[in-house]
């Protein structure tokens, strides 16, 4: 089984590869144009694109075609979200096919033929981390570059093993709880919930200011401080998740629609109106906290991590999983511990997933729920 995992290196500022970007945002925008017009499917974005690029630029051929491939994906996006406006390449960057790029390990350099007998040479400040796992990798796949940094994904040939023994795991807003067939459970309190809420209030704050440029600056600065710590945490999360159920077959629930659940409007009476309207089953807050939740962030990271340590992933359908006591069958609701016999209710979650999974409980059933040593707190 193959696995993708991407680098993030930064490079020192280059004039050649500026003009390179600018040139291949034109590049996109004028496929877009032509696509809107004539057709985006990548053969009637080819007849009426690729000679007209090739006269105004002299770049590699795999640059033009890739800049069609780009503008399709951005027509195709534009189309899916219903957009009003015209669909417009904004940002300054570049997607290297892989027969174009090669990596210098020696000199620490991505060396770009861009041009016939041309090259730019892009000075890569690698670590030794990031030169490990390069030369781990079985493959690299399409490079991207943007004014700062390149994007490398390394591919990995991965045997998974035929697991004997599983794992449930329940991510939760303030927690993530896990139960294996073999009776180790407990809980990790992440402390991401805490984080957003206090950043959201912070940027609350800022938009106060009446100095735009100060307003501005500061909405970025903690707006990238919260991404780091979020990826932080999460990064913690899925390796020691990984690292101590190595061997096993992780079981997760399947996520991909819950922001459809949580935005979910029914008709109601506006008393103010008196007129039946679309209105949220959850209040703003509950909205934002919940749309906020990297849910679907944490398992991936989870789920990579794990299959780097060739344990298979698995997903079944979280309907009711935490609503229905796996061990009186009573409901549990919104409540943290069932009203009837005490179970906890994340704890549960992780029972009711190995039971959909077909798996037999562990021995002894739980009243409380426990944590790992290992409490990661931000």
């Amino acid at each position: 089984m193959k696995v993708t995992k991407s680098l993030i290196v930064e490079y020192e500022k280059n004039e050649e590869m500026k003009k390179l970007l600018e040139d291949f945002r034109n590049m996109v925008n004028f496929c877009i144009e032509k696509g809107l017009k004539y057709g985006y499917s990548l053969k009637k974005l080819h007849e009426n694109c690729y000679k007209e690029l090739k006269k105004r630029y002299d770049y590699h051929t795999m640059i033009c075609s890739t800049s069609y491939r780009v503008a399709q994906s951005i027509i195709r996006s534009w189309k899916a979200n219903k957009g009003r406006r015209k669909p417009v390449a904004r940002k300054k960057l570049i997607r290297l096919h892989k027969s174009i790029f090669k990596i210098d390990l020696e000199n620490n350099q991505l060396v770009i033929n861009y041009k016939p007998r041309q090259k730019i040479f892009l000075k890569l400040k690698l670590s030794n981390y990031h030169k490990e796992q390069i030369k781990n990798a079985s493959k690299i796949g399409e490079a991207l570059v943007n004014e700062k940094s390149v994007y490398i994904p390394l591919i990995y040939e991965v045997n998974l093993i035929k697991p004997e023994k599983f794992v449930a795991v329940d991510v939760n807003e303030n927690n993530i709880a896990f139960v294996s067939s073999d009776g180790k459970f407990g809980k990790i309190e992440t402390g991401i919930r805490e984080l957003k809420v206090c950043y959201a209030e912070k940027k609350r704050k800022i938009q106060k200011i009446r100095n735009k440029r100060r307003r501005k600056r500061l909405l970025k600065k903690y707006k990238e401080r919260e991404k780091n710590r979020t990826n932080d945490a999460l990064h913690k999360v899925g390796k020691l998740i990984a690292e101590n159920f190595k061997g096993y077959g992780i079981i997760m629930e399947d996520l991909k629609c819950l922001r459809r659940t949580v935005n979910r409007k029914i008709k109601k009476l506006n008393k103010y109106n008196n007129k039946i309207q679309k209105v949220s089953v959850n209040s703003d807050f509950m909205k934002f906290r919940l749309n906020s939740f990297p849910f679907r962030k944490i398992q991936f990271y989870i789920q990579y991590k794990s299959l780097l340590n060739s344990s298979p992933v698995y997903f079944v359908d979280p309907r009711n999983t935490s609503k229905i006591c796996f061990r009186c069958g009573g409901l549990i609701n919104s409540s943290k511990f069932c009203p009837n016999c005490g179970l906890d209710r994340d704890i549960n979650a992780c029972l009711n997933i190995l039971k959909m999974w077909g798996l037999p409980p562990p021995e002894s059933l739980f009243n409380a729920s426990m944590t790992l040593p290992l409490t990661i707190k931000k």
